[in-house]
């Protein structure tokens, strides 16, 4: 038989009857080995009401493979892997678009603090410097409105740990705000657009390319997809030294 204990934790057990008839013994130990693994997968972060639903899909693979049905079995165990892998992939996009979210109300209320004191801070710092780090707020908002439009398509997942994601959505956020300094900084020495900049519109041409600029942080690689890569090669590097 198979239960959950306090932990949360699959156990099982036989009886000597049930050794003395086991049938396919092999086949029963990949199963239990597959059950171990995907019991392995990360699920402490999730909420108690996960995890035991989670747990309870490899106690009934476990309770299957003890009564000889392997393909009941099997089906139940992948089953609670695409569950939890599901699960993870939300909470991973929670993590982010929470930090993002976040440091985007930041800049917002930032730029409106800058704006509401315009003329005190163009009289203190210049024109020049008033409108470039208003275009790096504009930049960094339109990194986390990119952020926001491609969560859905994205899968991060949770294996990974919680500081990870914070990093990653800041660096992203961070990332919006200096290429839009950038961009807004080539557009105001004239290295790019200089004949719409001699216009006239300097300052609005240097907020439009540093809110445009801002969804360069696409462009940044994935640190969670550099980790988890690596983590995957090292078993298969293992599997070939050996």
């Amino acid at each position: 038989m198979s239960l959950l204990d306090k932990d949360l934790d699959v156990d099982w057990s036989t009886t000597k009857e049930w050794d003395a008839r086991i049938g396919d013994a092999k086949e029963l130990g990949e199963t239990l080995i597959r059950a171990a693994a995907v019991e392995c997968i990360p699920n402490d972060h999730q909420r108690a009401n996960v995890r035991l639903n989670f747990k309870r899909m490899i106690g009934e693979g476990v309770a299957r493979a003890l009564d000889g049905e392997y393909e009941s079995a099997k089906k139940s165990l992948d089953q609670a892997r695409a569950y939890i892998d599901a699960r993870n992939v939300e909470k991973a996009r929670y993590w982010q678009l929470c930090t993002a979210c976040t440091l985007g109300v930041i800049f917002a209320l930032w730029g409106l603090v800058l704006w509401s004191l315009r003329d005190h801070a163009i009289q203190s710092w210049g024109d020049s410097a008033f409108f470039l780090v208003l275009a790096g707020v504009a930049g960094s908002i339109r990194a986390v409105l990119s952020m926001i439009f491609r969560m859905g398509n994205s899968s991060p997942t949770s294996e990974a740990p919680k500081s990870l994601h914070i990093l990653e959505a800041a660096s992203r956020v961070l990332a919006g705000y200096f290429s839009a300094l950038l961009a807004s900084g080539a557009v105001q020495i004239g290295l790019i657009l200089s004949v719409v900049a001699g216009s006239g519109q300097l300052h609005s041409v240097m907020l439009v390319v540093g809110l445009a600029s801002g969804a360069s942080e696409r462009l940044a690689p994935s640190i969670i997809a550099r980790v988890e890569s690596r983590t995957a090669e090292r078993p298969a590097k293992k599997g070939r030294e050996q």
